[in-house]
């Protein structure tokens, strides 16, 4: 069959694929649609805080009780994808961050991301060329949070010389652009914003998808302590004001890169405290998962 024929058979059955996704997303078909080369090795990326437990058997749910089906690991395997693996990273490992302290350019808020997440990056770099050795293929980055910027900041640095192993860079709910205020990682995330900007390396092959929610409209005049208010307070951290949709931490607009396949998923919240309604929660899962797999396959034509 000639090579033509072969694309534009393969390109209507992604389309095919993706129409019965968006018609039949919950828990029937679409998370269930197996594309071609659609589900690499996966490296999750904890967010700021969080430790590798945190998702897979460790997912604490409201009674203070962890999940029974394996975390986010867990729902992602039975989704098909083989080898999921979490960046080890422990929790106390972030205070690994105070030694910036000793930085003039870390404690006038411009240093660059190796100067106080060194350590995080390096684990990205080591255990993306482990992923790849072990299963012969690219690694898409599955980054929750401050995972996002992080998971950017490691593959750009070095040439970008780690692209080579990377497919895909997955962010949920992370804030990717420059804070307007109060810049708490001390200059590293405006240093990836200004080098490493938008899709940055999707001309070497990397595909780039963020999902952001928008469950939480930030409130000024809510009570303390209410979701409403803490999102206001950090929305305008992150973007200069509070009154914008978002997932409660990360606002919409600051969740996404351009070039990127954006995702904005209503009644879906930013931490794993809220084990109904954050990103990698069974139900949420196939509300980004169909659009991700769609976007790998389509690198195969």
């Amino acid at each position: 069959m000639p090579r033509a024929k072969r694309t534009c058979i393969r390109l209507a059955l992604l389309v095919l694929a993706a129409s019965l996704s968006r018609a039949f997303l919950g828990r029937t078909v679409a998370a269930f649609i197996t594309l071609p080369k659609a589900r690499p090795p996966v490296l999750v990326l904890p967010g700021f805080g969080n430790a590798a437990e945190d998702y897979g058997e460790g997912e604490l749910i409201s009674t203070g009780e962890v999940v029974a089906d394996g975390g986010l690991v867990g729902r992602l395997q039975r989704r098909g994808f083989e080898s999921v693996e979490v960046l080890p990273v422990a929790r106390a490992d972030w205070l690994r961050i105070l030694g910036g302290l000793w930085d003039e350019d870390f404690r006038a808020g411009s240093a660059p991301p190796d100067t106080a997440f060194g350590w995080y990056l390096d684990r990205v770099d080591e255990s993306v060329k482990q992923a790849t050795s072990r299963t012969g293929q690219r690694v898409m980055l599955l980054a929750h949070s401050a995972g996002g910027w992080l998971g950017r900041a490691a593959l750009g640095r070095r040439s970008a010389a780690l692209s080579e192993n990377v497919r895909a860079v997955v962010s949920l709910g992370s804030p990717h652009r420059r804070p307007e205020a109060d810049d708490q990682t001390r200059g590293a995330l405006k240093f990836v914003d200004d080098n490493y900007p938008g899709a940055f390396l999707k001309s070497r092959g990397v595909e780039y998808v963020t999902v952001a929610g928008s469950a939480v409209l930030g409130d000024e005049a809510a009570s303390q302590g209410t979701p409403e208010r803490q999102a206001w307070v950090s929305y305008e951290r992150l973007v200069g004001r509070g009154d914008v949709p978002g997932d409660g931490i990360v606002p919409c607009d600051n969740a996404h890169l351009d070039g990127a396949t954006q995702i904005t998923l209503p009644n879906v919240r930013h931490s794993i405290g809220t084990p109904k309604s954050w990103y990698g929660a069974d139900a949420v899962i196939d509300e980004w998962l169909p659009q991700v797999t769609f976007a790998l396959a389509r690198q195969d034509l």
